[in-house]
């Protein structure tokens, strides 16, 4: 018989829905069957995993429930009306899991001599966010580079939304874009900015063998201060109507030219 969660588990889950707590505690939510899935493989500590009572015999949770048993993680069951309560959607898949978030930083990551990054400027949405995580690692960016003021990457809708690419490549969150821009520099890396007012040769921009695209705030852009250092401005022609382009459909734009680089 699966041991029960306790109060100060369910407790502790839901608080995780705060960035304070997130700070203080160093976990993160993880939610879902694919997400929790990918979570196993990930090789992050976990701390525990709760499951809806009324799906531990369940033939898409009981395999996932093992592996978790087997690698000597903590599984306990509540009430679906716990779960609910723990859980950032609405429709609960009664699978959630607390998990430390290990830290990489830009000194530490390890280049291959061709490579493409990927950085946001004040992107505030985490869903943008996410989304952008999760197309960086579809096409096979080297990393992504989250800016200061950028939503945070474990917001429970960050960590949804980047339908586990966070699990895929690394991923550097509070950078002081400025300093490491110039450091990537040093690195021989070229700097293209994402702009309207850009030119319309996009997909040049991994012509290099190392290149870095800067990406910015949904309303105002990239920043002065990052766009100063830009190599190039570049634009995604408009061939119809539309004011602008959300910035995750612009990054997946950018992000195709890899594949043919």
């Amino acid at each position: 018989m699966m041991i029960k969660a306790s109060k100060r588990e369910l407790g502790l889950l839901r608080s995780l829905r705060t960035r304070k707590v997130r700070r203080e505690t160093g976990l993160f939510l993880v939610e879902g069957l694919r997400l929790c899935s990918d979570l196993a493989d990930a090789g992050l500590p976990i701390e525990w995993v709760v499951v809806d009572s009324s799906r531990v015999a369940d033939p898409r949770v009981a395999p996932l429930l093992e592996r978790f048993t087997e690698v000597g993680v903590a599984v306990t069951s509540a009430p679906d009306y716990e779960i609910q309560r723990v859980s950032d959607t609405v429709h609960s898949q009664g699978v959630v899991a607390a998990a430390h978030w290990a830290d990489v930083s830009l000194e530490n990551l390890c280049l291959a001599p061709r490579a493409v990054l990927l950085a946001l400027d004040r992107v505030s949405d985490p869903g943008n966010v996410g989304t952008v995580i999760r197309t960086a690692a579809w096409f096979g960016a080297s990393a992504v580079l989250l800016g200061e003021n950028c939503a945070d990457l474990l917001n429970p809708k960050t960590v949804r939304a980047t339908m586990g690419g966070l699990f895929h490549l690394p991923v550097i969150r509070n950078v002081h874009l400025p300093a490491a821009i110039k450091a990537l520099k040093e690195e021989s890396f070229t700097v293209n900015v994402a702009s309207a007012d850009g030119a319309n040769d996009w997909a040049s921009w991994t012509e290099k063998q190392r290149a870095l695209l800067v990406l910015g705030n949904e309303a105002e852009g990239v920043g002065r201060d990052v766009r100063v250092l830009a190599d190039r401005i570049l634009a995604i022609p408009k061939h119809g109507k539309g004011e602008s382009l959300n910035v995750a459909v612009s990054a997946g734009i950018f992000l195709s030219a890899i594949s043919s680089a």
